[in-house]
């Protein structure tokens, strides 16, 4: 509770007095004074301590105008009005009253001579008195903060895990803790009391961080004793660090992170400086493996003589080896460091594999990009791989195989991608020259050479699969067997070589005539063939007159002068349930032969007839 008036130009007094007592000349002469000041009277000591506590203003002085009914009340007094400044005034000829004011450590009292002198001294003691209490009280305050600071900065230093120090504005030692004994081996009564805190770091006398940042000598000294060591991590409370290496510390040496703060008073001045230090050896060691472990990723990339770059966790490029620039086109230097890999691939931004594995893709994912050309890694989960055509690599494009693959930390998280590029362009070109070779092949083992039309072997196994069609599903299947007449007059009239050409004259209006679901076929000599799916007798019969009267239609002229007209003979089958190969040809076979009899170069249809 305050016990004086906050403020200062108008004091609040309480005047104590006995019941019979004569206050008013008292009062009157005080406030006739030219000390502001408001009196409030108390005749009940039984009130007294409700009046000081209670009271929603608080007093600057107590006056006391004692009388004998006050005397048995004085020890009580001392604890009800506590810090309080007091004034007595004691009857003249009452002097020995005052040893009980004593009781209240009371040093301010006046006898009340009977010319009234005392008034006048009465304003004078009453602003001692308060003045003297309101100093005890500030000063009494101060030394309670700097001891509680003191404390406070013991308890914080001493307690901390951190290995700190304190110096006072003398560059002594104040403060040791037990971190730091353990840290330097120094022990704290071997410094604290001292300057000689430099022996803990130094094998001779200069100044620590702290001395300097005391000496505000850091701008000048800090390039001399710690040149590219230390820097300010707060410009506004002038907070410094370094970090260097001690070898004095440890078998090996130990890194060690410290860091200054000055200590201010009140004021602001700076009164002292703490210094704390943190063994960083561990992170230093994990650093260098780290620096270590990129300088070989780097080794195992750049040495590679498969095209590689790499990604981080941001699809920055960190890697980009000489394969990948001979492959692409694209320098390192104009990609390193950018988000761009994409430039080496494509002509506007989009992800590459890498980025879609750096984003965590699945399968469906990577589709939307690399649709029917990739699939996942049967050796690694996460892996995908892709074949495509770039058609700016090279003079002519290039085919290239490529992969991606996450790299993981310790924990298991993604933190980059790793993409690796083969050109297969020498390949596919030779698959391309296969597939072609292989489907010349395949033409010319069911072609026919001279007519191109296709051969007996390949109509049997196309047969079959017309058969099983029209079996399943029940859908009309017909056939169509021709023999040219009177070819081996031709032959025997004018030679092979234009027999050859009247053989391809018919194979070239059997392909004039066909639909793009049937098929042709030189069954043998001058006999062919022709499948008809999905078609009935009379439409059967249709497509046989029309093929037949176009190739009567032909005019042959061999070589040797003259004209050849030649005619054909067709017969007509139809598959019915229980037909195979054999028997829908036999018909249709048997149809021709009619054909021959019946005077050539007309159509028979042969049915089987119902029993």
């Amino acid at each position: 509770m305050l016990l004086y008036s906050e403020s200062p130009s108008h004091l609040k007094i309480l005047l104590l007095l006995g019941q019979d007592a004569d206050s008013l000349s008292l009062i009157k002469v005080i406030q006739s004074t030219e000390l502001p000041c408001t009196i409030q009277e108390c005749r009940d000591f039984h009130k007294l301590d409700q009046l000081i506590n209670n009271s929603p203003q608080t007093f600057d002085a107590l006056l006391i105008d004692l009388s004998e009914s006050h005397l048995k009340y004085m020890q009580q007094l001392a604890y009800i009005i506590n810090h309080l400044p007091i004034v007595v005034l004691a009857p003249l000829g009452c002097e020995h009253w005052i040893k009980h004011a004593i009781q209240l450590k009371c040093e301010h009292f006046l006898i009340k001579d009977l010319a009234g002198g005392f008034l006048s001294l009465l304003p004078m003691l009453l602003l001692r008195a308060i003045n003297g209490s309101r100093e005890q009280i500030a000063r009494t305050q101060a030394e309670l903060d700097m001891m509680e600071h003191r404390l406070s900065l013991s308890q914080i230093v001493e307690g901390s895990p951190v290995a700190s120090f304190v110096i006072d504005c003398n560059h002594m030692v104040t403060h040791w803790n037990s971190a730091c004994e353990l840290l330097t081996g120094k022990k704290a009564f071997e410094v604290i009391g001292t300057n000689n805190q430099w022996q803990a770091f130094y094998s001779e006398a200069r100044p620590v961080l702290a001395d300097l940042m005391l000496d505000d000598a850091l701008e000048k000294n800090v390039d001399l004793l710690y040149k590219g060591k230390v820097q300010s991590t707060n410009s506004i409370c002038n907070v410094f660090e370094a970090e260097d290496f001690f070898t004095q510390y440890g078998e090996q040496g130990r890194w060690i992170y410290f860091t200054a703060t000055p200590i201010r008073d009140a004021c602001g001045k700076i009164v002292g400086a703490m210094e704390t230090l943190q063994d960083v050896s561990l992170r230093h060691e994990v650093e260098e493996a780290l620096q270590a472990s990129k300088a070989f990723l780097a080794q195992i990339v750049d040495g590679s003589s498969v095209a590689t770059f790499v990604i981080d966790r941001n699809h920055t490029v960190t890697h980009w080896n000489r394969a990948c620039e001979a492959l692409t086109g694209l320098a390192a230097k104009e990609v390193i460091g950018t988000q761009q890999q994409w430039r080496a691939f494509y002509p506007s931004e989009r992800p590459v594999m890498a980025d879609l594995i750096m984003n965590g893709a699945m399968a469906d994912d990577v589709d939307q990009f690399y649709h029917g050309k990739f699939r996942p890694s049967h050796l690694i989960d996460g892996v995908f791989e892709a074949e495509d055509f770039f058609a700016h690599f090279g003079a002519e494009g290039k085919w290239v195989f490529f992969t991606a693959a996450p790299l993981r930390d310790m924990d298991g998280k993604v933190v980059g991608a790793i993409e690796t590029l083969q050109d297969m362009n020498e390949r596919r070109l030779a698959e391309e020259a296969l597939k072609a070779s292989e489907a010349r092949y395949r033409d010319l083992s069911i072609t026919d050479g001279m007519t191109g039309l296709f051969n007996s072997r390949h109509f049997y196994e196309s047969i079959d699969k017309e058969l099983e069609r029209a079996r399943r599903y029940g859908r009309p299947l017909s056939l169509l067997l021709m023999d040219i007449d009177n070819f081996k007059k031709v032959n025997d009239q004018y030679g092979h070589l234009e027999g050859d050409k009247v053989l391809q004259s018919l194979a070239m209006v059997i392909r004039g005539c066909l639909r793009e679901m049937d098929s042709a076929y030189r069954y043998g000599g001058e006999e062919f063939i022709v499948i008809l799916p999905e078609t009935r007798n009379a439409d059967a019969i249709n497509v046989a007159e029309r093929l037949r009267q176009r190739f009567a239609d032909q005019v042959h002229r061999p070589s040797a002068g003259g004209i050849i007209n030649c005619t054909v003979s067709i017969g007509v089958s139809q598959f019915v349930i229980g037909d195979d190969a054999k028997s829908l040809v036999k018909r249709a076979d048997d149809g021709t032969y009619q054909a021959k009899h019946q005077g050539k170069n007309c159509v028979v249809l042969v049915e089987i007839k119902p029993v």
